[in-house]
Protein backbone atom coordinates (compact mmCIF):
# COMPACT_ATOMS: atom_id res chain seq x y z
CA UNK A 1 0.00 0.00 0.00
CA UNK A 2 2.80 2.40 0.92
CA UNK A 3 4.60 1.56 -2.31
CA UNK A 4 1.49 2.34 -4.37
CA UNK A 5 1.01 5.69 -2.63
CA UNK A 6 4.69 6.55 -3.08
CA UNK A 7 4.48 5.61 -6.78
CA UNK A 8 1.36 7.78 -7.18
CA UNK A 9 3.01 10.78 -5.51
CA UNK A 10 6.14 10.44 -7.68
CA UNK A 11 4.06 9.99 -10.85
CA UNK A 12 1.99 13.09 -10.02
CA UNK A 13 5.13 15.14 -9.37
CA UNK A 14 6.67 14.04 -12.68
CA UNK A 15 3.43 14.70 -14.59
CA UNK A 16 3.13 18.15 -13.00
CA UNK A 17 6.74 18.90 -13.91
CA UNK A 18 6.09 17.86 -17.51
CA UNK A 19 3.01 20.10 -17.61
CA UNK A 20 5.00 23.01 -16.19
CA UNK A 21 7.74 22.52 -18.81
CA UNK A 22 5.13 22.20 -21.57
CA UNK A 23 3.45 25.45 -20.50
CA UNK A 24 6.82 27.22 -20.42
CA UNK A 25 7.69 25.99 -23.93
CA UNK A 26 4.23 26.38 -25.47
CA UNK A 27 2.68 29.36 -23.71
CA UNK A 28 5.69 31.25 -22.39
CA UNK A 29 4.95 31.00 -18.67
CA UNK A 30 5.45 28.47 -15.90
CA UNK A 31 2.39 27.67 -13.77
CA UNK A 32 2.77 27.05 -10.05
CA UNK A 33 3.41 23.46 -8.93
CA UNK A 34 0.19 22.97 -6.87
CA UNK A 35 -2.08 24.12 -9.73
CA UNK A 36 -0.11 21.90 -12.11
CA UNK A 37 -0.75 18.88 -9.87
CA UNK A 38 -4.46 19.76 -9.66
CA UNK A 39 -4.61 20.14 -13.45
CA UNK A 40 -2.96 16.76 -13.99
CA UNK A 41 -5.39 15.07 -11.57
CA UNK A 42 -8.43 16.68 -13.26
CA UNK A 43 -7.10 15.74 -16.72
CA UNK A 44 -6.55 12.12 -15.67
CA UNK A 45 -9.98 11.71 -14.09
CA UNK A 46 -11.79 13.44 -16.98
CA UNK A 47 -9.87 11.43 -19.59
CA UNK A 48 -10.67 8.15 -17.82
CA UNK A 49 -14.38 8.97 -17.67
CA UNK A 50 -14.58 10.18 -21.28
CA UNK A 51 -12.57 7.22 -22.60
CA UNK A 52 -14.79 4.80 -20.72
CA UNK A 53 -17.96 6.48 -21.99
CA UNK A 54 -16.68 6.52 -25.59
CA UNK A 55 -15.73 2.85 -25.39
CA UNK A 56 -19.25 2.05 -24.18
CA UNK A 57 -20.85 4.05 -27.00
CA UNK A 58 -18.48 3.23 -29.86
CA UNK A 59 -17.26 -0.20 -28.79
CA UNK A 60 -13.73 -1.48 -29.29
CA UNK A 61 -11.77 -0.89 -32.45
CA UNK A 62 -9.45 1.39 -34.31
CA UNK A 63 -12.05 4.04 -35.07
CA UNK A 64 -13.16 4.34 -31.45
CA UNK A 65 -9.52 4.60 -30.38
CA UNK A 66 -8.89 7.43 -32.83
CA UNK A 67 -12.05 9.27 -31.76
CA UNK A 68 -11.07 8.80 -28.12
CA UNK A 69 -7.55 10.11 -28.82
CA UNK A 70 -8.88 13.29 -30.46
CA UNK A 71 -11.53 13.87 -27.79
CA UNK A 72 -9.06 13.35 -24.93
CA UNK A 73 -6.54 15.69 -26.61
CA UNK A 74 -9.19 18.42 -26.88
CA UNK A 75 -10.31 17.71 -23.30
CA UNK A 76 -6.73 18.09 -22.00
CA UNK A 77 -6.40 21.37 -23.90
CA UNK A 78 -9.72 22.68 -22.52
CA UNK A 79 -8.79 21.74 -18.94
CA UNK A 80 -5.31 23.28 -19.31
CA UNK A 81 -6.85 26.45 -20.72
CA UNK A 82 -9.34 26.66 -17.87
CA UNK A 83 -7.01 25.87 -14.96
CA UNK A 84 -3.58 27.17 -15.97
CA UNK A 85 -3.62 30.94 -15.73
CA UNK A 86 -1.03 33.33 -17.12
CA UNK A 87 0.80 35.49 -14.55
CA UNK A 88 -1.66 38.33 -15.23
CA UNK A 89 -4.54 35.99 -14.33
CA UNK A 90 -5.95 35.54 -17.84
CA UNK A 91 -6.37 32.38 -19.82
CA UNK A 92 -3.67 31.31 -22.25
CA UNK A 93 -6.14 30.73 -25.07
CA UNK A 94 -7.30 27.44 -26.58
CA UNK A 95 -4.72 27.46 -29.39
CA UNK A 96 -1.82 27.78 -26.95
CA UNK A 97 -3.48 25.18 -24.72
CA UNK A 98 -3.50 22.79 -27.70
CA UNK A 99 0.21 23.47 -28.23
CA UNK A 100 0.91 22.90 -24.52
CA UNK A 101 -1.02 19.62 -24.67
CA UNK A 102 0.86 18.51 -27.79
CA UNK A 103 4.22 19.26 -26.16
CA UNK A 104 3.07 17.46 -23.01
CA UNK A 105 2.13 14.34 -24.97
CA UNK A 106 5.38 14.34 -26.98
CA UNK A 107 7.46 14.61 -23.78
CA UNK A 108 5.45 11.78 -22.18
CA UNK A 109 5.94 9.56 -25.24
CA UNK A 110 9.69 10.22 -25.33
CA UNK A 111 10.02 9.50 -21.60
CA UNK A 112 7.89 6.37 -22.00
CA UNK A 113 10.13 5.06 -24.79
CA UNK A 114 13.25 5.76 -22.72
CA UNK A 115 11.79 3.93 -19.71
CA UNK A 116 10.77 0.96 -21.85
CA UNK A 117 14.25 0.77 -23.38
CA UNK A 118 15.96 0.96 -19.99
CA UNK A 119 13.69 -1.55 -18.26
CA UNK A 120 13.51 -3.75 -21.35
CA UNK A 121 17.28 -3.95 -21.53
CA UNK A 122 17.47 -4.70 -17.82
CA UNK A 123 14.77 -7.37 -18.10
CA UNK A 124 16.36 -9.10 -21.08
CA UNK A 125 19.76 -8.85 -19.41
CA UNK A 126 18.39 -10.64 -16.34
CA UNK A 127 16.60 -13.15 -18.56
CA UNK A 128 19.70 -14.00 -20.54
CA UNK A 129 21.72 -14.25 -17.32
CA UNK A 130 19.16 -16.66 -15.90
CA UNK A 131 19.28 -18.79 -19.05
CA UNK A 132 23.06 -19.11 -18.84
CA UNK A 133 22.86 -20.85 -15.46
Amino acid sequence: MVTAILFLVIALAIAAGILMLSAKLGAGFTPKFPISIATVIVEFIAAAIVSWLLSMVLGAGTMSSLVSLVVVFLLYAAISNALLKKPDGGQMGFGKACLVTLIQIVIEIVLGVIVVIIFGAAFFGMLSGAMMH
